[in-house]
């Protein structure tokens, strides 16, 4: 049966990628250096524009935490809530400073680096203004071998339970990433929870070669660091793990995940590309396989495939989906298979014809 071939070669995939590429991460994150970051160190970045309603959820995450770093800058990129007044009101007794972009600057790569002109650290923090972590987050970041990148994990939390299904291909393609990191390197990284040195930020930046693209300050950040030569760590500890919520109603979502799509085409990473091509054809046999198998009633071949792929997805991307308690999204792994190809048709429909949105403003590519 072909089906099972397929399913040979997806098993021996999963098995090194995602099981001894997760196995060996966790070594390779806090190897070879004894130096640990201090907190003195850090200054946290947080760019935000129309926040209002999530600038409560960080405060609060803020607010609650046993340890704070040096300094916590909030950015402003001409916000037209009331986002600036909340913040002065509720900033009082801490380490926080609210600066604004000046006329002639806007986007959110402007507001990182406007905010780096005014930090005192030697390591950035970089943060979304939308997320929320707990108590021991700062502290758990001293505990960090000195490195000049560390990719912090950023978690997205359904809203409701019909949202749960979002979560599932987000928490996928980070554990993939923990694995290739694994292996050989990470090709993926959040801006949304980023720890980076400063000297190796200003020795490594490129900017100009992506300064007109409006999103991808990580991605592009990671592929610069990555031609310099820099110590690179890929982290998946719970403890250092910042939470977002899933965008509201499906057109935001689509707005997020197109925009998600073009920074990545942009970076021109091969070896990326070479796996999305490995994932998408596999992907195409696999969804092939299940409709010949519709078609001609071949209903125990069309079970015994899909069954037996799901349950390799839930049997080894369930240390990933338990680490995070992730666990509503993890039992909808079934679902998000039946749902993937009808959604993954439709982005590749919208990406030429649909203009992603951030903030309010039209994402340049």
């Amino acid at each position: 049966m072909e089906g099972a071939v397929l399913l040979v070669i997806y098993f021996f995939l999963i098995v090194i990628i995602v099981g001894i590429g997760g196995i060996r991460h966790k070594i390779k994150m806090r190897s070879k250096s004894r130096e640990k970051i201090s907190l003195e160190k850090i200054t946290v970045l947080i760019p935000f524009r129309n926040e209002h309603e999530s600038l409560p959820r960080i405060m609060q995450s803020i607010e609650n935490s046993i340890k704070l770093p040096l300094e916590i800058i909030f950015i402003n990129d001409h916000s037209e809530d009331q986002g600036v007044a909340y913040l002065e009101k509720h900033t009082e007794m801490l380490p926080i400073i609210v600066i604004s972009l000046p006329p002639d600057k806007f986007g959110k790569k402007e507001a990182l680096r406007y905010g780096m002109e005014h930090a005192h650290g030697d390591y950035y923090l970089t943060l979304d203004a939308d997320v929320f972590f707990g108590p021991n987050y700062f502290a758990a970041l001293e505990k960090l071998p000195a490195a000049h990148m560390l990719i912090l994990p950023a978690i997205l939390v359904g809203r409701s339970k019909r949202q749960i299904w979002q979560e599932v291909d987000l928490h996928i393609m980070n554990a993939i990433n923990v694995g290739l990191y694994g292996l050989l390197r990470p090709v993926i990284a959040s801006g949304a929870n980023l720890l980076f040195s400063k000297s190796a930020f200003l020795s490594a930046d490129d900017y100009s070669t992506h300064q007109h693209i409006s999103s991808g300050d990580d991605i592009f950040l990671l592929r610069d660091f990555r031609k310099n030569g820099k110590d690179i760590r890929l982290i998946s500890d719970s403890l250092l793990a910042v939470y977002t919520y899933s965008p509201k109603g499906f057109v935001a979502f689509l707005h997020q995940r197109i925009r998600w799509i073009s920074k990545t085409r942009k970076v021109k990473d091969h070896f990326a590309t070479i796996l999305g091509v490995i994932q998408t054809a596999f992907s195409i046999a696999f969804y092939t396989f299940l409709g010949n198998y519709l078609f001609k009633e071949q209903y125990c071949e069309l079970m015994f495939l899909f069954f037996v792929k799901t349950g390799l997805d839930l049997i080894f991307y369930a240390p990933y989906f338990f680490r995070f308690n992730r666990y509503k999204a993890w039992v909808a792994m079934p679902i998000y298979q039946v749902l993937f190809p009808i959604y993954n048709l439709f982005l590749l429909i919208m990406i030429p014809v649909f203009r992603a949105k951030w903030k309010d403003r039209n994402v340049v590519s």
